[in-house]
């Protein structure tokens, strides 16, 4: 099973008053205009509220132009909704190449075709590239909330602790779809709880590193050779023997 990636609903409300019924009624209406207008006012003051509570609930990185000792300009990193600049949930991601389609049931039309490039950074704000030349890469696409990826990490684990990883494979957690009201939020404290001790890329708001590469559902898995091709992708849970498995197949 797996969790479809969700976009945040809005609502909108319409009030209605209804004009006062009296023949005389100048001043009492002119009162209720008065009455609805401060409501009005009020509620909307309430709501820039609430909104600007979210906001700062979601803490998300940005990068930055710095001058290096030649007088270039390097890229560094830094925090713009954090307290000191060290943690953020959110980070800007680079994707290049061509974006892989969303993953169909059954065959799979990405495998055997060009990875997209990605590089982002860590909840710190460390730089975290994908560069398949130096091994395979499996790259797993997490949600703190979903249930199944809770359930899947152990089995990560124990796939990881009973010595199943293939030498050389790189494997990288991509914590997306964050939304600061729903369980297990921060992924910058979930992940950490949880024992994953491999790389961990924060993707954008905007979810752009699991729209790369086609994320169909939670938990996610991406195989990129060293050629830099899509050996394999798994939407859902597998166990460990399950994810033994994909990884055998994809590099068999």
């Amino acid at each position: 099973m797996a969790n479809k990636p969700t976009r945040p609903t809005s609502q909108q409300t319409t009030l209605k008053a209804d004009a006062p019924a009296s023949p005389s009624g100048a001043k009492p209406t002119l009162l209720w205009l008065w009455v609805g207008i401060a409501a009005v006012i009020v509620l909307a003051g309430g709501f820039a509220i609430l909104s600007s509570g979210d906001d700062e609930e979601l803490t998300v990185g940005s990068t930055v132009p710095a001058a290096t000792d030649d007088g270039s300009s390097a890229t560094t990193a830094t925090n713009s909704g954090g307290a000191g600049g060290e943690v953020a949930e959110v980070w800007p991601v680079t994707l290049g190449g061509t974006l892989l389609v969303e993953k169909p049931d059954g065959e799979d039309p990405a495998v055997g075709t060009p990875a997209p490039t990605l590089s982002g950074f860590a909840f710190d704000g460390t730089p975290v590239t994908v560069d398949p030349s130096k091994g395979p890469v499996m790259l797993v696409f997490l949600a703190h909330w979903c249930p199944h990826c809770n359930r899947e990490i152990p089995e990560l684990l124990a796939w990881r602790d009973a010595g199943g990883v293939p030498e050389g494979l790189q494997v990288i957690a991509v914590t997306t779809a964050v939304a600061p009201d729903r369980d297990n939020y921060p992924p910058s404290e979930w992940i950490p709880k949880m024992d994953w001790t491999w790389p961990v890329i924060a993707d954008s708001q905007d979810n752009e590193a699991a729209i790369g590469f086609g994320v169909s559902g939670f938990p996610f898995s991406v195989i990129i050779g060293t050629d830099g091709t899509v050996l394999g992708r798994s939407s859902g849970e597998l166990g460990q023997d399950g994810i033994q498995a994909f990884v055998d197949d994809a590099l068999g």
